[in-house]
């Protein structure tokens, strides 16, 4: 018998698939991911996504941030939060008038990513400011910035409540167990930002991820699928990762199993959202921890038009 992790993911996608377009598979599998801890019934939940789906329509018109593509996604981890789309587009503006008041850098998706982390980590519209201080001290030179990654790190820090000395002090603790425990270089500047958030112990982390290693090497081409830095962050967010391993084996062969296919990036990350709520979730803050299956959706939305556009292009 499947988990119960995966029997509520086919619950929740059969009610998402029901109620949206078949164009829109991709988003609703990523609106699925930012459900899964939530304790609503999946009509329920569809019915909020919807209707915050509307909300954010309704306030911005289609070209401007958040992109069309991916507003279902919003609205679900809005929904799973229980915060509206209102609130969001308010925590949005706030940030782009404290931006300008400050003259800062321009925020990624005009601080779309960062206002959805700050509203469903419960965090308020007098924390902007703050938000902004510690994104200044945890920011890296242009020429090796993330900014998506650094902006909604910096919102969850801000409305955890967390100083900027505190949120750097955690980004430099999650470089450090990210070293020590032997994670490749390469993957390492792609996920620090998600193991700060889920700030786990150096020891507990090395076990994890020495055991993740181990239970990849069993499946052909679950390492590839599931990644260097897809591995680090849930190795950080799992009690035990001889369990993890087991989980992940599970949600590999059932993503690999759904249709429509679910292919590169996006079945890693869902293999590794669906292997983290089968062993149980460390990280605080629920849907807004998991920003990044928002993350992952934009890159998947991008993709996807960059690819359609080569084709139109190629065959003209």
């Amino acid at each position: 018998m499947a988990h119960e992790a995966i029997e509520h993911y086919r619950a929740l996608e059969a009610a998402f698939f029901d109620a949206t377009k078949k164009s829109e598979r991709a988003q609703a599998r990523f609106s699925v991911a930012a459900c899964l801890d939530a304790d609503d019934s999946a009509d329920t939940l569809v019915r909020r996504t919807l209707r915050e789906r509307d909300a954010i329509n309704i306030l911005r018109t289609g070209w401007r941030s958040p992109p069309t593509a991916i507003r279902l996604v919003y609205g679900a981890a809005l929904a799973a939060s229980h915060r509206d789309g209102g609130g969001l587009i308010k925590m949005m503006e706030t940030l782009e008038t404290e931006r300008k008041r400050r003259g800062g850098r321009s925020l990624s998706s005009a601080g779309g990513p960062a206002a959805l982390v700050m509203v469903c980590a419960g965090g308020n519209y007098a924390q902007a400011s703050m938000f902004f201080d510690i994104l200044e001290e945890i920011a890296a030179p242009w020429w090796r910035r993330n900014p998506a990654a650094e902006e909604t790190y910096a919102a969850m820090m801000a409305a955890t409540g967390e100083t900027p000395l505190t949120a750097a002090s955690r980004l430099e603790k999650a470089r450090n167990v990210l070293a020590t425990a032997g994670v490749p270089k390469s993957a390492r500047g792609k996920c620090e930002f998600e193991i700060a958030v889920a700030n786990p112990r150096a020891d507990d982390f090395a076990s994890a991820w020495t055991a993740l290693n181990i239970a990849v090497q069993q499946v052909r081409g679950l390492r590839q699928r599931a990644g260097w830095g897809g591995l680090a962050v849930l190795a950080a967010q799992v009690e035990d990762g001889s369990d993890a391993g087991d989980a992940l084996i599970e949600a590999d062969d059932f993503v690999r199993s759904l249709r429509p296919r679910v292919s590169g990036i996006a079945s890693g990350r869902l293999s590794m959202r669906l292997a983290a709520a089968m062993t149980g979730l460390k990280t605080p803050a629920g849907a807004a921890a998991d920003y990044a299956a928002i993350l992952t959706a934009q890159t998947a939305m991008i993709a996807a038009t960059t690819a359609a556009t080569v084709a139109v292009v190629a065959a003209t």
